[in-house]
Order: C-alpha cells, then sequence, then structure tokens
C-alpha cells in the first residue's frame, strides 16, 4: 500500500529540476551552435568555394536557406516553450511547497543562414568542382549527426527533468522529437536537391573539374 501511494504522488524535486534545466538549455545551444554556425562554416561557406553558378544560388537561395531559417525558428521556439514551461511549473510547485527554485534562462544564439557569398561565377569560372562535391555532401551528414545528438541529450535532460506525475514531461518530449524529426527531414531533403542541382550544374557546365577552386584561391 506505501509503495501504491507512493507511485500516485505527484511534486518535484527543485535540485533535479535546476540541473535538468541547466543541461537542456546546454544542449540547446549546442544544437543551435550546430545549425546555424557549422552548417554555416562547414556546408555553406565550403560550398562557395567549389560551386560557382546560377544554379547554386537559386539551390541555396530557395531552398537551403528557407529551410534552414524555418528549422532554427521553429527549434528555438520549442526551446524557449520547453525552458519556460519547465520554469513556470517549477515556480509553482515552489509555491505550493514552500521550497526554493531558481530557475536558469535561456538566451538564443540562433543566426539567420547566411548564403550571399554563393556567387554567379568565381573569376569568371562557373561550375563546380566534382572531386569535393562528395566530401562536403558528407560534412553535411556528419552536422546532420551533431545536431541529432545534441538534440538527444535535450531530450534526455527533459526526462529527468525532476517533474513526477501529471503531463508535464510527456508534452515536452512531444515537442522536441518533433523538432528532431524536423532535423532529419530537413537535412534528406537538402541531400536530394543537392544531387540534383549539382547534377544540373554538370549538365550546364562541362569540364569545370578543379577550376572553381583555383578562382577562388586566384590561381
Amino acid at each position: 500500500m506505501k509503495g501504491e501511494n507512493k507511485m500516485a504522488l505527484t511534486g518535484f524535486d527543485p535540485a533535479i529540476v535546476q540541473t535538468s534545466m541547466n543541461n537542456f538549455i546546454a544542449a540547446a545551444n549546442d544544437t543551435m551552435d550546430v545549425l546555424c554556425n557549422k552548417f554555416q562554416a562547414q556546408f555553406v561557406n565550403k560550398m562557395a568555394e567549389l560551386w560557382a553558378c546560377s544554379n547554386a544560388q537559386a539551390y541555396f537561395r530557395d531552398s537551403v536557406k528557407p529551410a534552414l531559417d524555418s528549422l532554427t525558428n521553429d527549434a528555438n521556439t520549442v526551446f524557449t516553450s520547453v525552458v519556460n514551461s519547465m520554469k513556470t511549473a517549477g515556480q509553482n510547485w515552489a509555491s505550493q511547497t514552500g521550497a526554493t527554485f531558481s530557475a536558469p534562462t535561456y538566451t538564443s544564439n540562433r543566426k539567420p543562414l547566411d548564403v550571399s557569398m554563393i556567387k554567379e561565377n568565381i573569376g569568371g569560372v562557373r561550375g563546380i568542382d566534382l572531386s569535393a562535391a562528395s566530401t562536403v555532401s558528407s560534412n553535411m551528414a556528419i552536422i546532420n549527426g551533431a545536431a541529432e545528438g545534441a538534440l538527444s541529450r535535450a531530450v534526455a535532460a527533459v526526462q529527468n527533468c525532476g517533474f513526477i506525475g501529471g503531463e508535464s514531461a510527456a508534452n515536452l518530449l512531444a515537442s522536441l522529437n518533433q523538432i528532431k524529426r524536423n532535423i532529419n527531414t530537413t537535412f534528406t531533403t537538402c541531400n536530394a536537391q543537392l544531387k540534383t542541382a549539382i547534377s544540373t550544374t554538370v549538365t550546364n557546365y562541362k569540364n569545370t573539374e578543379g577550376k572553381i577552386a583555383q578562382a577562388f584561391a586566384g590561381n
């Protein structure tokens, strides 16, 4: 009987909630860093050195930027909502139980994607370095994995949030898992579109392998 009563209790552990929120915020920041900074540096900026033509500009302007900006905006909204929900719940429980609770804050480091460095030509050369395209595609897969890994840590933080009973944790987890699915969908779609855009570039600009990087370097 005692065990049954204990399982039926609802409540919270302020120390666990604070630790959980700190872990969640760290994981959220890591996720946004991957989606904003690493994607910018390791994919977009790298491609700017390897691919120059109207197809490249259209691909990044019309496909990549809207998809990534939407993804990071949605992720940031969910992260903010999770932190605010945990903060509100913690404060409410603390008020009801006479406990002391100090909630950490989440400050977004989201940045819109910049695709302005993708040029129509580099030194008069248009095309793509075929030998490097597969490397950049692999970088995107690595970035995808890093983002999903960081978000998994965010999910784990909520699973150990210190709230017992009710639907609080379940509702927060549902939103986070949706963002996790959206990350995978966005990167999968970008990869598919990348192959099509590159194929079109190869068709339109023959014998360009190696020339883009040379032009970028001023060779």
